[in-house]
């Protein structure tokens, strides 16, 4: 452990616990841990605590740098950690979106190291990327979202430096495309068809006019609103937005049209469902735009899974479970761009 906090769960021990919820000492019997999530950035535990009394939670959920040194290093690049602890640490508490309630934050220079200790959301359970979403469960995520981007920080967004590094990994994203796009095809070729590997090559040819153009608004957005990072209870509604290391300073129909897009498994119903649920989350936003404006913005960003699958699988550590995941990631919205011609916006 080279931080001042533990990076691994073995490195929690019982005096670091007691600290964290101004426990007194030695009133932490027993501590235990299991691996929970599917994330491939970063690993996450749920640790059961046994008190003496009542002294802090039965359960948490921490999480800790990937033990894989090829994610790690994915991370720092991105700032992916440096975004995760900003959220938890400066805005959570003060946004009406839902998620965990945070316990502790911390994150060293390297931006490679880091911690957090989150509320352990059980018996609510991710949702499933593979199988794709309910009607319920897309609806109810989108009202997170619309609470999500009507939210505005006192002073601003300027003085969160973390808020900002969303830009630059844009123009990260524009460099190494152009050299990225053929490893991903050659890994690919057998899990998606040659339509949607063609568009994401026409997709790469204009990836400068995609990012270049300016949003006609910005927001705080989540940057991943899949499946896999929302909690849900039994019945389909949301408990919880999970895994903020692409929380940025964004356009918000990136996240409408990157949740809309990699959800749903049948594409039938999102053709059937998808201008209904962009006019109710404009419902429920504050000060949002008109419908027409948004729609264009919605259709041009149906591209911004298909770029997220791309980009992802390219730097984090390579998983059967993940690169069908990513492929899942990648040929919904692409169907999605293609039934709204997105590709003549760019």
């Amino acid at each position: 452990m080279s931080a001042a906090f533990p990076l691994r769960p073995e490195d929690f021990n019982p005096g670091f616990v007691e600290r964290v919820f101004n426990a007194p000492a030695q009133s932490l019997l027993g501590l235990t841990y299991e691996p929970v999530g599917t994330g491939q950035v970063c690993d996450s535990y749920r640790f059961v605590c046994d008190w003496v009394g009542d002294d802090g939670p039965a359960t948490f959920v921490a999480k800790c740098p990937s033990a894989n040194e090829i994610s790690r290093g994915a991370a720092a690049i991105f700032h992916l950690y440096d975004m995760e602890v900003g959220w938890y640490r400066d805005i959570a508490e003060h946004c009406d979106a839902l998620c965990p309630k945070c316990y502790h934050a911390d994150i060293a220079e390297n931006e490679q190291e880091f911690v957090l200790l989150l509320e352990d959301m059980a018996p609510a359970s991710q949702g499933d990327q593979l199988a794709g979403a309910s009607l319920v469960q897309v609806k109810t995520t989108l009202a997170e979202a619309a609470a999500l981007h009507s939210f505005r920080p006192e002073g601003g967004f300027a003085s969160y430096k973390w808020l900002h590094h969303g830009k630059d990994n844009s123009q990260f994203l524009v460099n190494t495309l152009q050299n990225g796009y053929p490893v991903f095809r050659d890994r690919f070729s057998s899990l998606l068809t040659a339509d949607i590997l063609d568009l994401g090559q026409q997709l790469v040819d204009r990836i400068g006019n995609y990012v270049a153009r300016e949003p006609l608004e910005q927001t705080i957005t989540h940057g991943d609103m899949r499946l896999d990072n929302i909690l849900y209870q039994a019945d389909g509604r949301i408990a919880a937005l999970v895994d903020w290391q692409t929380c940025s300073l964004g356009n918000p129909a990136n996240d409408v049209a990157y949740l809309i897009g990699t959800s749903f498994a049948d594409p039938a119903v999102r053709r059937a469902e998808e201008k209904q649920l962009v006019e109710d989350y404009l419902a429920t936003r504050t000060s949002a735009q008109d419908f027409d404006a948004f729609w264009n913005e919605y259709r041009r960003h149906a591209f911004s899974g298909f770029l997220m699958a791309i980009n992802a699988s390219l730097h984090v550590e390579q998983t059967e479970r993940g690169d069908a995941m990513f492929a899942a990631m990648a040929e919904r919205p692409a169907q999605m761009a293609m039934d709204l011609d997105s590709l003549s916006l760019l």
